[in-house]
């Protein structure tokens, strides 16, 4: 197994393993029950992307990039319906299923 990526959060960490997976590349995640020891623990604790063929490493840190790339930019939003803040891919709210622009 090798690290093909480090998350700032489990949810990062879970897009990105899909993501390949999605791709063909069969990868897992490690550490995401460690976040709510980081600054207790004396290691790093953030979650990690593994995939099992290290010969694939180089096409995963690929599609990493390009998925990376890819995301969408902008300012995140607030629902118009019921006040919550949205991050910029998001069409619709999160907490109420209203559209972004109703």
């Amino acid at each position: 197994m090798k690290r093909v990526y480090s998350a700032e959060n489990a949810f990062d960490a879970q897009i990105i393993r899909d993501h390949l997976e999605h791709q063909g590349i069969t990868a897992t995640v490690h550490g995401n029950m460690l976040t709510g020891a980081i600054g207790e623990l004396p290691m790093d604790t953030r979650p990690t992307v593994w995939i099992e063929d290290p010969d694939l490493y180089e096409r995963a840190r690929d599609l990493i990039a390009q998925f990376e790339r890819a995301r969408p930019e902008g300012e995140q939003w607030i629902c118009r319906h019921c006040r919550e803040i949205n991050e910029p891919a998001f069409e619709i709210c999160w907490a109420c299923g209203r559209d972004r622009e109703t």
